[in-house]
């Protein structure tokens, strides 16, 4: 919500408005008493509030419920640390504590000061880009260090041989999807999650443990009963690592890796970012080397072929910004 006051602050254009509205970032404004003038509809969202309720409310009193300072001194809300003190923030990181936050929230900030056409302050805007789920996945990666030679991973990747030795196409087909979906989290800046990424893609069709040999094998089109049977996997493999306690964060990751950005894939009809990140990801990676690899009932298709096929299917069965990634990668490569 945007109150229309907010609207006479100078240079503030129509454009600037459609970016508060249409972004998935964090935008507030305040006025030079701290007053909430300005939120966009990503702030509702993550304070589980109607924003309306917010605006011509104290910042700190709205969010904070009167509490300016930690326990340390510091500032709770940097936008007021920045309206009183006048010190700017220019990404940031920040955990803010606020008792409208269900659980932890980590942001990269940008705050401002703004100014009326005298050069008085006018207020303060804060921008605060949300980077909980990314701290929350490195977290998980370094624990994946720690356990990375235990029993529970060799009792992984012995379902994973079991499932090879069954099934002629998926010998060699986890590892190199592993291997692709390591080298999309680096095009995307996601090196610290590269054990992480590897191990998901690797255990991937852990479930497929569940599917009859010869439905995996089987040489012409599957029948519809059969296709059932197959879209049981995600599920079967969920469950797999649901029963050991250590590898409990890759079950929404094998669960989700055949969900489509559109919504319109298996087994819970995710769409776009509520599906792990891991997940589509993987889904790229594992589409990819399926088309680039011999099949039971087809050959294989050129790499020109395949990467055709990611960007036409882009925004509908992929993330389009995961495609974009890897589809320059692989070009950069040949």
């Amino acid at each position: 919500m945007l109150a229309n006051n907010f609207f006479n602050i100078p240079g503030l254009t129509k454009f600037t408005r459609m970016i508060m509205e249409l972004s998935e970032d964090l935008i507030s404004v305040i006025d030079h008493r701290g007053i909430i003038i300005a939120m966009n509809p990503a702030v509702g969202k993550l304070l589980n509030i109607d924003v309306n309720s917010l605006i011509g409310q104290p910042m700190i009193k709205a969010v904070y419920k009167g509490k300016k300072y930690d326990a340390k001194g510091n500032y709770l809300s940097p936008i007021i640390e920045t309206l009183e003190t006048g010190r700017e923030f220019k990404e940031v990181e920040k955990t803010i504590k606020s008792p409208l936050v269900r659980g932890e929230f980590i942001c990269r900030t940008t705050t401002g000061i703004l100014r009326d056409a005298a050069g008085r302050v006018a207020g303060a805007y804060s921008f605060d880009q949300n980077i909980t789920v990314r701290r929350r996945l490195e977290r998980t990666n370094e624990k994946l260090e720690e356990m990375i030679n235990n029993q529970h991973l060799q009792t992984v990747l012995a379902f994973t041989e079991a499932i090879g030795a069954r099934d002629n196409y998926t010998r060699g087909h986890s590892e190199r999807v592993a291997e692709y979906a390591q080298m999309i989290a680096g095009a995307m800046g996601l090196g610290q999650l590269n054990q992480l990424v590897y191990v998901a893609a690797l255990v991937h069709d852990v479930g497929k443990i569940g599917v009859p040999e010869h439905i995996l094998n089987k040489p012409g089109r599957l029948t519809d009963e059969e296709f059932i049977k197959i879209k049981e996997h995600p599920v079967t493999g969920s469950n797999i690592l649901k029963q050991i306690g250590s590898f409990n964060y890759l079950v929404p990751i094998v669960r989700a890796h055949h969900e489509r950005y559109d919504g319109r894939g298996y087994p819970d009809g995710l769409a776009g970012k509520d599906i792990p990140l891991i997940s589509r990801i993987i889904a790229v990676a594992d589409a990819f080397e399926a088309m680039t690899s011999d099949r039971s009932y087809r050959k294989r298709f050129t790499i020109d072929y395949a990467v055709n096929e990611l960007k036409l299917n882009a925004g509908t069965q992929f993330d389009p910004e995961i495609v974009d990634h890897f589809t320059k990668l692989i070009g950069y490569l040949k």
